[in-house]
């Protein structure tokens, strides 16, 4: 499996609205410089590349890109200032109780450790190299689906971490980066405005080290896990890539038999 298989594949197992995100750092201006596609040419907020990479848009993004202070800081475009790290900055706009509370949120958080000097956000279907993170946002059915594909190799998720902030740059991108785990958020009040989601959506990070492995276990979990209607969706999405669709198996599923013959009643 190559990153453009494993794209066709994710997509043919989920009914995705937005496409698979790519993250790629770079610490040195020769090798951001000497990778081929053009540096966006105006500000933008990071999530909001995501958002529009999400949409087919790929961009090389540096220091003087960045739209949004919490996000550059994130990436170790800059430093943290002292009062977000000391916690008196968000105390002060009432998203804390205390101070502590504030300072320990931004202690949890896993930013940067060392300087960025940009970074390459794009289709994760664009990249010729592999990425450092894969970002999927979308509907919280296709993310529990992505952390069924996880949990088929690695077991229960014990490390899921967010607090409703710094979403996409944190949450999605640079704590996936740090613990070479996968990480889910529910975006932000922040995102949500300057990235337009969709209410309902949510998110997952990937260290694209575990991107194949979560792709492949998505791939074994449909027999169990998805319903006759999805699985015939998913056998037409297989069949218009040219993909074998021959291990799909309708009226099967994890759960047969537990619910009095098949059936709830909800009334």
């Amino acid at each position: 499996m190559d990153i453009k298989q494993s794209v066709q594949m994710i997509e043919s197992y989920l009914d995705l609205d937005r496409k698979p995100v790519g993250v790629l750092f770079f610490k040195d201006k020769e090798s951001f410089d000497n990778f081929p596609v053009e540096q966006r040419d105006r500000k933008v907020t990071y999530c909001n590349s995501v958002q529009l990479a999400s949409k087919g848009t790929s961009m090389k993004l540096t220091k003087e890109n960045q739209g949004c202070p919490n996000g550059a800081f994130a990436l170790n475009f800059t430093d943290v200032p002292p009062p977000i790290e000391s916690g008196v900055g968000r105390h002060k706009k009432g998203i804390y109780a205390d101070v502590e509370t504030s300072k320990k949120i931004n202690e949890d958080m896993k930013f940067m450790e060392d300087r960025t000097y940009g970074v390459a956000v794009m289709p994760l279907e664009m990249f010729e190299v592999e990425p450092d993170v894969v970002v999927q946002v979308g509907s919280s059915y296709n993310i529990m689906r992505i952390i069924q594909g996880h949990g088929y190799f690695n077991g229960y998720t014990n490390n899921l971490r967010t607090v409703g902030l710094q979403a996409v740059c944190q949450d999605l991108t640079t704590y996936p980066y740090n613990t070479g785990d996968i990480n889910i958020s529910l975006l932000c009040p922040g995102t949500r405005l300057v990235a337009d989601w969709v209410p309902n959506e949510i998110g997952i990070g990937i260290p694209f080290a575990k991107w194949y492995e979560v792709v492949e276990g998505v791939k074994q979990t449909t027999n169990a896990f998805e319903r006759n209607k999805n699985k015939e969706a998913i056998i037409k999405r297989l069949e218009e890539r040219g993909l074998d669709a021959s291990e799909i198996k309708l009226n099967e599923n994890y759960d047969d038999g537990s619910y009095s013959g098949g059936k709830i009643d909800v009334e």
